[in-house]
């Protein structure tokens, strides 16, 4: 039961990041700074790695998923 509910929170949440991300995708721009896309993107490295550790399958996907949200953001960040 526990695992339900990880994977409800870890689907629920992709589910949020895809208007965003297909914003930036559509418009071929980011109005995120690049500050913040480093940060996001190394804090979701870190929780990523240790969820890993922890053998927690949807923290691991969740917070791997979610460095690739900064990822998209500073390919458009960069490209301009």
């Amino acid at each position: 039961m526990d695992e339900f509910f990880g994977l409800a929170g870890l689907a629920l949440i992709v589910i949020a990041w895809i208007p965003g991300v297909m914003e930036t995708i559509r418009t071929r721009k980011t109005t995120m700074k690049r500050e913040f896309i480093a940060i996001y993107f190394l804090g979701s490295l870190s929780l990523t790695i240790y969820g890993w550790q922890l053998n927690a399958i949807p923290f691991v996907i969740l917070n791997a998923l979610a460095a690739l949200v900064p990822l998209v953001h500073a390919y458009y960040y960069f490209k301009k």
